[in-house]
C-alpha cells in the first residue's frame, strides 16, 4: 500500500495545473481575418492601454502585411497618427509600379479610405494620386468604387481635391472614378453626378470631369 500513498502525497504537494490557453495575438484580436476594415474590433476603454502597448511592441519586428495592419490599428487609435498614416501612404506608393513594392496589396487603399471616412480628409489627395497609377487590380477596384460614390455624394469635396492636380491628371482621376469598380457607376449615382456637375456651367474642372465620367460610362457595343 506504500505506492498508492506516495502517489496521494505527490498529488497533494504538486496539484495538477490546467493547461493555459494561448494568448491571442493582438492584431488577430483587433483585426481578425480577412484583415479588412469590416472586421475591425476596437478595444474596450479598459483594454485600450494594454492593446496599444502590445501593438507598439509588435510593430518593432513587423513587416509587410503585418506592419500595415499594426500601422492602421495605431492610426485608428490615434497613436502616433501622423507617422503611421505616412507609413500607409508610403506603402500605397508601392502600387505605383508594375512590380509592386513596399508590401502594397489590396488592403492598403482600404485602410486609408477608412481613415479618410473617420475625418482625416488630408488623405484624399494621396489616394487620388494613387488612383491614376495603381497597378494592383484588386486595390484599383476598391478605390474606384469609393471614388465613384464620393463624386456622386460629395461632388464639391471631390472636385476641390481634383483641382490640385494638372488637367491631364484630372482627366485620369475622373475617368477612374467614372469606371467605379470596373463596371461603371450605378445609374442613380451617375444621374446625381450629371445633375450636379452639369449645373456648374462656369467651372472648367467640373466640365472636364463630367466629360471623362460620361466617357467611362459610355455603353460599349
Amino acid at each position: 500500500m506504500r505506492f498508492p500513498i506516495c502517489l496521494l502525497i505527490l498529488s497533494m504537494c504538486c496539484p495538477s495545473q490546467a493547461p493555459q490557453q494561448p494568448v491571442q495575438d493582438i492584431v488577430q484580436k483587433l483585426l481578425p481575418q480577412p484583415y479588412n476594415t469590416a472586421s475591425l474590433k476596437l478595444p474596450k476603454p479598459s483594454e485600450r492601454e494594454d492593446a496599444i502597448k502590445q501593438l507598439k511592441k509588435a510593430q518593432r519586428t513587423a513587416y509587410e502585411a503585418r506592419a500595415q495592419q499594426i500601422a492602421f490599428l495605431l492610426a485608428v487609435l490615434d497613436v502616433d497618427y501622423q507617422r503611421n498614416r505616412d507609413y500607409l501612404i508610403w506603402v500605397l506608393k508601392g502600387c505605383d509600379v508594375p512590380e509592386i513594392k513596399n508590401g502594397c496589396d489590396e488592403m492598403t487603399g482600404g485602410y486609408l479610405v477608412f481613415l479618410l471616412q473617420q475625418g482625416h480628409r488630408e488623405i484624399l489627395a494621396p489616394l487620388l494620386d494613387a488612383s491614376v497609377k495603381d497597378y494592383n487590380a484588386a486595390g484599383s477596384e476598391s478605390l474606384g468604387a469609393f471614388f465613384s460614390q464620393l463624386v456622386a455624394r460629395s461632388p464639391d469635396e471631390f472636385l476641390d481635391a481634383v483641382r490640385s492636380f494638372p488637367p491631364s491628371t484630372q482627366k485620369k482621376i475622373c475617368s477612374f472614378a467614372g469606371s467605379g469598380d470596373g463596371g461603371g457607376m450605378e445609374p442613380s449615382d451617375l444621374k446625381r453626378v450629371r445633375a450636379h456637375l452639369g449645373g456648374m456651367h462656369d467651372d472648367e474642372v467640373a466640365r472636364r470631369c463630367l466629360l471623362q465620367i460620361e466617357h467611362a460610362n459610355k455603353p460599349t457595343m
